[in-house]
């Protein structure tokens, strides 16, 4: 993790706040079909508010889960070209990224899945749930492996 100087609130405090936000996007994520549309500008905002503070004080990982769930709030959100985009933004993060837990490819391949489904292109999405699924099959942790399989799954598809 690295600690900016130049933040107005300190390293503990911006954490707790990036991870209330992510937590507040999956409360409202979870909400579905019984979200507002205030909720739903809401998720979007909160989703970017995380994404910026994980960006200043997380590393790769961090940034690229980050840039997921921005993604997942767009797809949710029904807007599939920002869902897409931002999910492009996870991908690249990816391919210069090292040292990344096994889980967060074959996430980052549902996030493009998802995103390409609410772009309206199901056939390029179904390409990318089949790469999603082949990675996540490579998950050595159990538990990482059902979470990420799980979200696959949830692709209606």
């Amino acid at each position: 993790m690295v600690e900016t100087s130049d933040s107005p609130v300190d390293f503990a405090t911006q954490r707790a706040l990036a991870v209330d936000l992510f937590n507040r996007v999956w409360d409202l994520l979870d909400a579905g079909d019984s979200r507002t549309p205030d909720e739903t500008a809401e998720m979007v905002d909160a989703a970017h508010a995380s994404r910026y503070l994980w960006r200043q004080i997380g590393g790769d990982q961090q940034a690229i889960v980050g840039e997921w769930q921005v993604s997942r709030a767009y797809a949710a959100a029904g807007n599939g070209a920002e869902a897409v985009r931002h999910a492009e933004i996870a991908e690249a993060i990816l391919r210069g990224a090292d040292d990344l837990p096994d889980w967060i490819a074959p996430s980052v391949h549902e996030g493009m899945a998802r995103a390409l489904l609410a772009a309206g292109d199901p056939a390029a999405a179904l390409a990318m749930r089949s790469t999603a699924e082949g990675a996540a099959a490579l998950i050595a942790d159990p538990e990482d492996r059902a979470l990420i399989e799980s979200q696959i799954a949830e692709l209606d598809l």
